[in-house]
């Protein structure tokens, strides 16, 4: 069975695809991640002004 070029391209296409869906969603995991560490931090920073007023 031969495999032409136009075939190997196309695939190489969807796998590159595949991976930039897979890396985008880890990408928007590590961001809401980072977000809620964020939003952490400064409730606990709010709590802390809020003690001392």
């Amino acid at each position: 069975m031969a495999i032409d070029a136009n075939s190997i391209n196309l695939l190489f296409v969807i796998i590159v695809e595949i991976g930039g869906a897979f890396a985008t969603v880890a990408a928007v995991k590590t961001d809401i991640t980072w977000i809620k560490q964020v939003i952490k931090k400064h409730g606990e920073d709010i709590t802390k002004l809020q003690d001392k007023l």
